[in-house]
Formats: C-alpha cells, sequence, structure tokens
C-alpha cells in the first residue's frame, strides 16, 4: 500500500466517522508570502479525496495529499508521517 493509499483511507475514515469535526489534518502550506508553514484544518472542511489529493469546502483549494504530515482524532494522533500504521 502506498504512502498516499493511506493517508486516503486515514482521511475518508474521519469524514465517515459521524464526526469528521472532532479530526483535525496538519499539512505542509505553501504561501506565497508566508513561505511554507504547517497549517491545520478540521476534517469537515474536505469535501472529497482523490489519489492524489483532497479539496476543500470552498471548491477552490486543493491539497495534495504528499503535503499532509499528520492526521489527529478525538484519542490522539492518528497517522503520522514516518510512522507505520
Amino acid at each position: 500500500m502506498t504512502k498516499r493509499s493511506v493517508i486516503r483511507q486515514q482521511i475518508n475514515r474521519a469524514l465517515m466517522s459521524g464526526n469528521p469535526h472532532d479530526y483535525v489534518i496538519v499539512y505542509i502550506d505553501r504561501d506565497p508570502v508566508a513561505g511554507q508553514r504547517l497549517a491545520e484544518l478540521r476534517a469537515d472542511r474536505v469535501i472529497g479525496v482523490s489519489e492524489w489529493a483532497m479539496t476543500l469546502d470552498d471548491g477552490d483549494t486543493v491539497i495534495p495529499l504528499h503535503r499532509v504530515v499528520e492526521i489527529r482524532g478525538p484519542g490522539g494522533t492518528v497517522w503520522r508521517r514516518g510512522s507505520r500504521s
């Protein structure tokens, strides 16, 4: 299973949990002004997950899955880049 497949699977689990607002996705944001930084978003902002990216509820923002570094749920970290899960 590829890393993107694992990330996609974990995001879909959060979305289907019934409480996606309880999950936080941490990703690398590349802002032209602020530069590269870590940003967080609640999983309930995600309206679609493809093989390579997730689309947010503004209909305009697409975040590649390779930028996701961590997914947190109600019980703590669900997935983290570099850990086996």
